[in-house]
C-alpha cells in the first residue's frame, strides 16, 4: 500500500517525497544511492512504460550532505521552477553543480524561492506589480531572455565558501574572471518583494531552519510538495 512505504511524507522542510523514475535495468544502480522502489506512485499525466520503475528517496539538506563538499563544484545548470505539487510547481531554486560528488542538485524548497533570493544585493524575481520598485533580474514581462542572460553569468562559476545560519545563507561564488559573487537568503529581510495579491511581505519559512530548506538531491530526481 502506498502509505506504507517508508520515503512517503517526510516532511523534510515542505519536501514530502523525493522521487525519480528509471529503467528497470537501472534499479540497483538507484539501490546503492538509497532509493527504494514503490509500486504505485501518482505522477500527473504521466504512465510508466513496461521498462520503467518509480523509486523514492531521502534528500540531505545542506549540514548532512556537508557544506564544505560543495567547495570548488562548478555550476552546470540552473532552474527557477524546481519541484511539484502534483499539478505544477512550487517555484523552487536549484543550483545544478558538479563536483569530486559528481552531478547533483543545490535547490531551495520555499515557495517562490526567486522572491526571496538576492544575486548581488539584486533580487531575483518578484511580482510584475512590484517590478519598478526592486528591478529584478528575471523579470517577468521578458522571462526568457532576462533567465537565459542570468543563467549566462552563474553557468561554470565556481562556489567558494557556503556559509549557513538559522535564519541565513550565503553562497560565495567566483566567475571565470576570478570575481566574487553572493548568493544570500534570510528567514526575512526587508530586501524581500512585496507579495503578489495580498501587497505584504511574507517570511521564507516558518518552521524549522534555513538548513532544512537548502536540499540536496542526485541529477534526475524530482521533490515532491
Amino acid at each position: 500500500m502506498l502509505r506504507k512505504h517508508k520515503f512517503l511524507n517526510l516532511n523534510i522542510g515542505l519536501v514530502k517525497e523525493n522521487f525519480v523514475i528509471v529503467k528497470k535495468a537501472d534499479k540497483n544502480l538507484w539501490k546503492s544511492r538509497g532509493f527504494k522502489s514503490i509500486r504505485k506512485y501518482p505522477i500527473f499525466r504521466y504512465k510508466l512504460n513496461p521498462s520503467e520503475i518509480i523509486m523514492l528517496g531521502v534528500p540531505l539538506n545542506i549540514e548532512e550532505f556537508e557544506s564544505e563538499t560543495l567547495k570548488n563544484s562548478h555550476i552546470v545548470d540552473v532552474c527557477t521552477c524546481c519541484g511539484t505539487y502534483g499539478m505544477g510547481g512550487p517555484g523552487f531554486f536549484g543550483l545544478k553543480l558538479q563536483g569530486e560528488f559528481g552531478k547533483r542538485w543545490l535547490t531551495y524548497c520555499i515557495w517562490a524561492a526567486g522572491e526571496h533570493i538576492l544575486f548581488d544585493d539584486s533580487i531575483l524575481e518578484c511580482h510584475p506589480d512590484y517590478a519598478e520598485k526592486y528591478s529584478p533580474l528575471i523579470a517577468f514581462d521578458d522571462y526568457s531572455n532576462s533567465f537565459a542572460k542570468f543563467k549566462k553569468m552563474l553557468l561554470d562559476m565556481t562556489i567558494k565558501e557556503v556559509t549557513v545560519s538559522k535564519d541565513s545563507i550565503e553562497i560565495a561564488l567566483i566567475d571565470n574572471h576570478g570575481k566574487t559573487h553572493l548568493i544570500h537568503s534570510y528567514k526575512y529581510s526587508e530586501k524581500f518583494p512585496e507579495q503578489g495579491g495580498t501587497g505584504k511581505k511574507r517570511n521564507s519559512f516558518e518552521t524549522g531552519e534555513m538548513k532544512d530548506y537548502w536540499l540536496i538531491t542526485y541529477d534526475g530526481t524530482h521533490l515532491k510538495v
